[in-house]
């Protein structure tokens, strides 16, 4: 699967309109993200604000409803274990983990790994050889299984992004 990390600037409640005008092509990218990860300073006594005003922007930049994995950093900074749990069990999906010390960060993978599988729809697709825009596109955004070759078309089952789905329908071997 190819995956392309961008880390875009940390987000502080009221951030002046003009400072947020000036990282608007860093956070463009949000918009054609399949997934969203946050990575929250669990340890700060406001993170839940933090959440909150990420969201904001996030909204702000019409980038909303994309699937988000937090990542609650900094466990190692905390004296109560309480505090953690009730933060996962906030926000199911999440994961808490200390990159200082290394802690938890094969939960950080394997929850990472999970939620690409999940966006990523297997389908089977019928594409003329003539249309090979279609066939670049699959191997680009997509992933390829399968090739095979039938007259004047190619038979594809690939793994592809959701977003992916409406324009390859035409194509779909049902």
């Amino acid at each position: 699967m190819k995956v392309l990390f961008t880390d875009t600037v940390g987000f502080i409640r009221k951030l002046p309109h003009t400072v947020i005008e000036s990282f608007k092509a860093t956070l463009e990218e949000l918009k054609s993200a399949d997934l969203l990860v946050h990575v929250v300073d669990v340890s700060h006594p406001q993170w839940e604000e933090h959440i909150a005003a990420t969201d904001a922007v996030i909204r702000e930049l019409e980038a909303d409803g994309k699937h988000t994995l937090i990542v609650f950093n900094k466990i190692d900074r905390l004296s109560n274990p309480e505090a953690v749990e009730a933060a996962l069990a906030r926000y199911p999906h999440s994961v808490a983990v200390s990159v200082k010390t290394g802690e938890n960060l094969e939960d950080f993978v394997d929850e990472l790994q999970n939620q690409l599988s999940a966006w990523r729809l297997r389908q089977k697709f019928r594409i003329p050889q003539s249309d090979s825009a279609a066939l670049a596109e699959l191997h680009r955004a997509g992933h390829v299984v399968e090739i095979t070759y039938e007259g004047d078309d190619t038979l594809v089952t690939a793994h592809i992004p959701p977003a992916l789905e409406p324009k390859f329908a035409r194509y779909a071997v049902l």
